[in-house]
């Protein structure tokens, strides 16, 4: 693969460079990413929804050589052609992400970028599902359901970590939520109380909806509407009052998908 378009999404193979063992390989990136606009389609985790799980997938390279699997924009560039590298090893597209947390984990990474690859690796699962029949829908079940599991474990280990700085609120909010799909309602709904809307920079009504479907027993993926996509995610410009009251904290662990350019870095996030 040189070059391949998938909808307004482009995925070109690039030279990149193994951190770890110095290996040139050939990997794809996401060369073209559509902005957000209020039409997009994003789930109440606060997912973009990829039209393919081969969009989602080109986010993780995986060295051929060693194995280190990571962000691919964590690679340095290579000059050489693309054609002349060893590409990177195919395999399922969600599984490049349970490799990144491996390594993440072999390398000590903080939780929270375990967890950010985490819930990409159940998006990722997810959108390789798109137009399946009944007949993958054991299949999908399970599969959505270890990831799931395995997102709310390394949320809850960033979350109850106390040395990072971050918008807490609004992760606090993405556990209740995921928690939520997962069932666990009673659990879902501790979290959700626990969000304050302005320092998560959501919405309170999305915060209320979801808690009311998880007091209702509803764990099906949500869309939001648009005005609650532009809301947080095209915001308007706003007037800062002096006599305002405190300030929400800046943030300094990425959100996922926020922009295109951190949707290529990644997180959603």
């Amino acid at each position: 693969m040189q070059q391949v378009q998938i909808q307004e999404f482009i995925l070109r193979d690039t030279s990149l460079i193994c951190p770890s063992c110095s290996t040139p390989f050939a990997s794809p990136q996401i060369a073209r990413m559509p902005n957000i606009t209020a039409e997009t389609t994003i789930e109440a985790d606060l997912h973009r929804v990829l039209p393919a799980a081969a969009v989602r997938g080109a986010l993780i390279a995986i060295c051929p050589a060693c194995v280190y699997t990571w962000w691919s924009t964590a690679f340095a560039p290579h000059f050489y052609v693309p054609d002349l590298l060893v590409p990177s090893p195919e395999i399922e597209y969600p599984k490049k992400f349970a490799h990144a947390v491996l390594t993440g984990r072999k390398n000590g990474a903080h939780a929270l970028d375990r967890a950010l690859l985490a819930l990409n690796g159940l998006w990722c699962a997810r959108e390789t599902y798109i137009g399946a029949g009944p007949e993958q829908m054991d299949n999908y079940r399970a599969d959505n359901e270890r990831w799931l599991v395995l997102a709310v474990q390394e949320l809850d280990t960033a979350l109850r970590d106390e040395d990072w700085n971050g918008n807490r609120h609004r992760y606090a909010y993405i556990m209740g939520e995921v928690l939520r799909q997962l069932a666990d309602f009673h659990a879902a709904v501790r979290y959700l109380d626990t969000v304050v809307a302005r320092r998560a920079m959501l919405p309170q009504e999305l915060i209320d909806h979801q808690r009311q479907l998880a007091m209702a027993g509803v764990s099906d993926p949500t869309v939001l509407p648009p005005h609650v996509v532009e809301a947080i995610f095209l915001p308007k410009p706003q007037v800062i009052v002096a006599e305002a009251e405190e300030p929400i904290p800046a943030i300094s662990t990425p959100l996922i998908f926020t922009t295109p350019s951190m949707q290529m870095t990644a997180a959603v996030r």
